[in-house]
Formats: C-alpha cells, sequence, structure tokens
C-alpha cells in the first residue's frame, strides 16, 4: 500500500491489471470500495464455486454466474434490451438459465452497495442490504430480467423472494465489503449473519490478500485442517 496509486498490484482471473489506488478502495478503512475491487472477487467466489462443485471444465455448462456492477444498472435504467446478450455471452442464456444454481448480482444505487442473489434451479431471489430491508423495486427490476430471459418459460408464481438477513453496517462507507462478505458467506453455505461491523477491518485486508493472492485456494482455502468452513 505504500506503492504508487497507479503501480499493478494484482491481476483478476480475467487478466485484468488492479492497482494499488483499485486496492487501497478496499484495504483503507471506511473507503468505498469501487468497481473494481467488486467485480474481481465476485468472479474469484464463481472460480471457487465451479472449481469445488466440478463445474470448471471448458466445456461445462456454467452453473454459477457473477454480473458486474453494471449489468443492473444498465436493466435498472435502460431495459432488458441493454442487458440481452449478457448471458449469452456468460453460456447462461434464455433456457439454460434455469440449470443454474447461482447468479450473483451486485447492485449500485445512490452510493450504496447490495446484493441480489438468484438461484434459478431453486425459482428463488434474495435481496441482501447492510442498511436496511428487502428492496421491491431491484427486486421486481431482477423479475423483469428473468422474464425477457426465458420469455414463455418464466412463470412468475414458481418464483419465490426469499425473507433475507444481512449483518448491519454501522457506518456510511462499509456496503461494499458486506456485499462481498455475504456473497461469500453463502457460496460456503454459511449464515450471512456469521460476521458483523466488528470484522470489517480485518476482512477488508482479507479481501485484498486474497485478490493478490489470485483466488480462494492456498492459505486462503475456506477450508480448514479439520474440516470446518471459514468465512
Amino acid at each position: 500500500m505504500r506503492l504508487p496509486n497507479n503501480k499493478k498490484i494484482a491481476t483478476t482471473l480475467s487478466g485484468d491489471p488492479l492497482t494499488k489506488k483499485d486496492l487501497a478502495t478496499c484495504f483503507t478503512p471506511m473507503q468505498w470500495l469501487n468497481d473494481e475491487v467488486i467485480n474481481s472477487y465476485l468472479a474469484l467466489i464463481v472460480d471457487h464455486l465451479r472449481r469445488t462443485n466440478n463445474n470448471a471444465g471448458r466445456h461445462d455448462k456454467p452453473r454459477y454466474h457473477a454480473f458486474n456492477s453494471f449489468f443492473f444498472s444498465n436493466l435498472r435504467d435502460k431495459g432488458y434490451e441493454s442487458v440481452r446478450r449478457w448471458a449469452s455471452r456468460a453460456k447462461i442464456g434464455g433456457a439454460a438459465l434455469l440449470d443454474v444454481d447461482t447468479v450473483f448480482v451486485p447492485v449500485h444505487n445512490s452510493h450504496h452497495w447490495t446484493l441480489i442473489l438468484v438461484k434459478p434451479r431453486d425459482r428463488t431471489i434474495e435481496n441482501f442490504d447492510s442498511l436496511g430491508s428487502v428492496s421491491r423495486q431491484h427486486v421486481a427490476t431482477i423479475q423483469k430480467w428473468l422474464a425477457g430471459e426465458l420469455g414463455s418459460a418464466y412463470i412468475a408464481k414458481d418464483w419465490t423472494l426469499l425473507p433475507s438477513t444481512s449483518p448491519q453496517q454501522n457506518n456510511g462507507s462499509d456496503c461494499g465489503v458486506f456485499l462481498l462478505t455475504t456473497a461469500k458467506a453463502v457460496a460456503l453455505g454459511l449464515d450471512p449473519l456469521c460476521y458483523n461491523p466488528t470484522d470489517i477491518v480485518t476482512i477488508r485486508q482479507k479481501i485484498v490478500a486474497e485478490l493478490m493472492n489470485g483466488g480462494l485456494h492456498g492459505d486462503f482455502l475456506p477450508q480448514a485442517e479439520d474440516g470446518a468452513i471459514r468465512l
């Protein structure tokens, strides 16, 4: 963190650089996480899910996916047509979406990050907000995407909005950290309430370390030697 802002510190799974300036938004207490950290860390979570669920082969149809942070804003502001090809490019488009286990959707709205979790195989939607409760407006936006993507295969009454609880932040700047940590907890099968605001400084540092490590493996494998799953 003493290096110049434009110094490359790590590389995303897609090969893009993460600079000191990017990572400092997470490492520095009370800073808002930028899009690069949100997107690259969600990619690490998806990579871990695919590897640990035998879904990482070149010809495997993805059962886990994370849209980047521009997906929801385009969908909300410009409608389904603006993201019509996004799922197809990720190989989860159309009817194939119903075979997908989990889709992570980061939501940035009015300077606040929240998480929407879609489980197409289970036909469920969850909305985790570290400053409040479920946003019906955000959920309705995702339902419009599902209707556009699935066409006649979308049967609204078959989908359930689950009651979701999130740890609550105690300031106005940690929402991105809560988004990522809740996504990780869900991916690992942990209760999203397994952490709280007192953990955030350490979690910020760990997110940076995991990004520098290039994934949730090695020293950062979520499964401890005794078999316990750790956040």
